[in-house]
């Protein structure tokens, strides 16, 4: 009369075993109950339970327990995100001064011609127009002109301008 095997030990309730397979990918599954010949298997994070005898099942390797540890981590809540923002940065606080005068390059015709349209619209507060002459005055020198300068300055003005 042959000798019998020994009996495959069974794993205890809860523990991680890893079944290999045809196609190269072990099955990883916690033991959640044995019916005297089969256990039965549940693989981590939940999903279809699957049966196996003891003896194809084997203890998973280090890198097959790292994994079963992320399938079976609880996830955190997150923290709730900030109530919305109407705006990402502070607010930016205008002044109320105005600029001073432009100050025109000293001996430039053009820079003179424009400060003094510009001083002008200020006075009439288009704030616009002051501005365009303000930067014809920083584009000195004027080779060519960025703005179409009248000929005269506002006090001989004599067209439709208003002004």
């Amino acid at each position: 009369m042959p000798a019998a095997d020994p009996p495959t030990p069974v794993p205890d309730l809860g523990t991680y075993m890893a079944e290999d397979t045809l196609e190269g990918h072990p099955r990883l599954g916690r033991v959640t109950a044995w019916d005297g010949s089969l256990l039965y298997l549940m693989p981590p994070g939940g999903g279809t339970v699957w049966t196996a005898p003891p003896a194809d099942l084997r203890r998973p390797s280090e890198r097959e327990r790292a994994l079963i540890r992320i399938l079976t981590r609880p996830v955190t809540a997150m923290e709730p995100p900030p109530p919305p923002q109407t705006w990402q940065e502070e607010p930016v606080v205008l002044s109320v001064e105005p600029l001073p005068p432009a100050v025109p390059a000293p001996g430039c015709a053009p820079c003179a011609l424009a400060a003094e349209w510009e001083r002008h619209h200020r006075r009439q507060e288009d704030h616009s127009a002051a501005a365009d002459f303000r930067i014809e005055i920083r584009n000195h020198p004027h080779a060519p002109t960025k703005l179409a300068l009248p000929r005269e300055g506002p006090d001989r003005w004599r067209g439709s301008h208003r002004g």
